[in-house]
């Protein structure tokens, strides 16, 4: 991989209803960044709208990488869905720093939780205040 790579699968979640995991790895800047937006479209264009973003090999988040996780978390809600983000600790950072109130459930560590979360339908920020 090199230092302008971003890497974006998409796993279903086999117990969970449209379920999927994104699992990135990478650099989301503004030289990778359709990869992501590519990954958000492929996550609507098969339905899967229950989604796990795993975020722990996320090693650079710009400005144009929190843009889209944004527009996603927007495109995947308007399909009546949750998304729940186990981010890296560059992610969580980023996060916290620009949106204090939580993006995603900021508090969820493990892909376990992020799933229990989704399942639930809870993708709110339950965590106290960072």
């Amino acid at each position: 991989m090199g230092k302008h790579d971003l890497t974006a699968d998409i796993e279903p979640l086999s117990d969970v209803d449209n379920g999927a995991i994104l699992r990135l790895a990478g650099e989301i800047d503004m030289m990778t960044i359709e990869v992501l937006r590519e990954a958000f479209q492929g996550l609507i264009d098969r339905n899967l709208s229950n989604v796990v973003i795993d975020a722990r090999e996320v090693t650079f988040l710009d400005s144009t990488g929190l843009h889209a996780f944004v527009e996603g978390k927007r495109l995947i809600h308007d399909h009546g869905s949750a998304i729940v983000m186990v981010p890296s600790p560059i992610v969580r950072r980023v996060l916290e720093l620009v949106f204090p109130d939580g993006l995603f459930a900021l508090r969820v560590e493990t892909i376990d939780e992020a799933t229990a979360a989704v399942k639930s339908g809870d993708d709110r920020y339950t965590g106290p205040g960072l």
